[in-house]
């Protein structure tokens, strides 16, 4: 299991070291974190996640109209990279976790289940976020990298289901550590949702809580769309993202004990 990070203003914050991998190795602890957004957090925590966790690399998948809205608030000595991790289509989108007001209008075309799912089906392929993610892996030397969202579940989960599958983890534990999500963003969902409670029907309150879940069925939605297109998870992580056995071996190196 990760390890969530101790910072009262993170969202859904933690480092994935530990995992364990399919051959018996782990994951280097203070390496690679998932979050979501780091725009609530204090000046306090600022200096912890630059002088106690050196984390080096964000990794920002929203748009820039949600980060125009809640922009990060960034530490000393970060590299900060923007890539949009949204399918290029006009259809579905990650941003709605952040923004319900848009999502009170999609919604009202689309029945919210079946939206997150096609969004998953979607966020795997031809994703030039994740290329960039990739990248990073291969060429940071082993700097400590958070990979985010709005609030570290859509997008970040795609995004770090691939970085698990590259590191040699298994379907399974990489499903264990994305349901983890859906513990650890109650209090928050809560809290915001309880904002737009007397502004829409129940039912749209409970469509709201269904693009707010991290339910087994999403990311199961992604894993089946990259077999059906590919023969293989490493297929797929060759050819949509340069990573093949022996860029594998190259992070592998670097990120595991």
């Amino acid at each position: 299991m990760t390890y969530v990070v101790p910072i009262k203003n993170g969202v859904n914050f933690r480092d994935l070291g530990g995992i364990k991998t399919t051959d018996g190795r782990q994951i280097r602890s203070g390496l690679l974190y998932r979050s979501g957004a780091f725009s609530l957090i204090t000046p306090e925590e600022q200096s912890f996640l630059s002088d106690e966790l050196n984390l080096h690399y964000i990794l920002d998948y929203r748009d820039p109209d949600e980060i125009a809205r809640n922009p990060d608030k960034l530490w000393q000595n970060t590299h900060y990279i923007n890539v949009p991790a949204n399918p290029l289509s006009d259809t579905v989108t990650a941003s709605l976790t952040s923004d319900l007001d848009n999502a009170h209008q999609t919604l009202k075309k689309n029945a919210p289940f079946d939206f997150m799912v096609k969004l998953y089906q979607l966020l795997p392929f031809n994703n030039p976020a994740y290329q960039k993610l990739s990248s990073i892996l291969l060429n940071s030397q082993g700097k400590p990298l958070v990979q985010h969202c709005a609030v570290g579940k859509d997008r970040t989960g795609v995004g770090v289901a691939l970085t698990l599958f590259a590191l040699g983890v298994s379907e399974e534990v990489i499903m264990q550590d994305y349901l983890l999500t859906e513990q650890l963003l109650s209090d928050y969902r809560e809290n915001l949702l309880r904002q737009y409670q007397h502004k829409v029907t129940p039912d749209e309150f409970e469509n709201r809580k269904l693009i707010f879940a991290a339910k087994k069925e999403y990311l199961t939605a992604a894993f089946d769309a990259i077999k059906m297109r590919y023969d293989s998870i490493d297929d797929w992580l060759s050819q949509e993202y340069q990573l093949n056995a022996n860029n594998r071996k190259r992070i592998q190196d670097i990120y595991l004990v």
